[in-house]
């Protein structure tokens, strides 16, 4: 990625002109395939480069493979059922740009049987660990479930994660949205999709105190986590968008919930993010959906 960034031809599209790929995204994502199935060659793998494009294929994908975890006959009943999904190059546009802010995210997922032979909470997948790596930035933020969320090996701690801004309000009691640095995705595979994304921006452009569109999912989430970023909002994101950001912000003490507020998980498509806020974890969550429910950014 170091070597090709801002040096290497588009060789193909997915939805539109917009969604690129290119030699790096397949050969990266060939790299570490590899070693995933060389050193855990009874875990499954879902890779966004073997995907169709489109959301009903990412659907799709990701429902067979977790099906098929769950199914490998190969793994002895006591044995920890896990799926890696991996994003090679998140942010291929900016990486073919030349533009420094794009990452390999790996997310791994948990299919329901730890290796003590129980089962976890209500037998849902969970992501129990989460990878984002910048190459550029040399930016390395991960987080084992439970085990708390790291940067370049510091810990994040959630009394610490906000850098928050105000000289006037340092009480930890969270942060309102008016004072708040949001990201609002840009998704660029249709016109209504890029039609709600454009009223978020009309909506909270006077509401927040600042706007940012960094076009890579999990880096923003790596960013939310680091408390770079106060909030992310986003539609229509891929598990490989958003598997290892999720455990990497829960970890960070942030928040990652679905557009009608409830917790979400890796087959979620719309997520509010939201940062460690202190004693009052949801308000910024809850102003935001407040603001796009008004103004009828959640329907596409």
């Amino acid at each position: 990625m170091k070597r090709t960034a801002g040096k290497i031809a588009i060789s193909d599209t997915k939805t539109n002109a917009a969604d690129l790929v290119t030699e790096s995204d397949l050969e990266c994502q060939r790299v570490i395939e590899d070693i995933i199935r060389r050193e855990f060659p009874h875990d499954s793998f879902l890779g966004e480069e073997n995907v169709a494009a489109g959301s009903l294929a990412s659907v799709s994908a990701l429902g067979e493979a977790l099906v098929s975890g769950n199914d490998d006959a190969s793994v002895e009943e006591e044995e920890e059922r896990l799926l890696w999904i991996v994003d090679p190059i998140d942010g291929t546009t900016n990486f073919q740009a030349g533009l420094p802010i794009f990452c390999t995210s790996i997310g791994v997922v948990s299919l329901g049987n730890d290796r003590d032979g129980s089962s976890q909470t209500d037998n849902q997948p969970e992501v129990v660990v989460g990878v984002i790596y910048n190459p550029i930035l040399e930016e390395y933020t991960c987080a084992v479930r439970g085990r708390g969320c790291y940067v370049n090996g510091k810990r994040v701690h959630k009394s610490t994660s906000v850098a928050y801004r105000d000289n006037d309000n340092t009480n930890g009691n969270g942060i309102p949205l008016n004072r708040a640095l949001v990201n609002v995705g840009f998704p660029v595979y249709s016109e209504s999709l890029l039609g709600v994304s454009s009223k978020a921006v009309a909506a909270l452009a006077t509401k927040v105190r600042g706007l940012r569109m960094v076009a890579s999912a999990s880096q923003v989430m790596a960013w939310v986590a680091q408390g770079k970023f106060d909030a992310y909002v986003s539609w229509d994101l891929n598990a490989w968008d958003v598997a290892a950001g999720m455990v990497i912000v829960e970890e960070s003490g942030g928040f990652v919930s679905n557009f009608d507020g409830t917790r979400a998980d890796v087959s979620s498509r719309d997520m509010i993010v939201t940062c460690n806020e202190g004693s009052l974890q949801r308000s910024l969550s809850c102003e935001l959906r407040e603001v796009l429910e008004q103004n009828d950014c959640f329907e596409y």
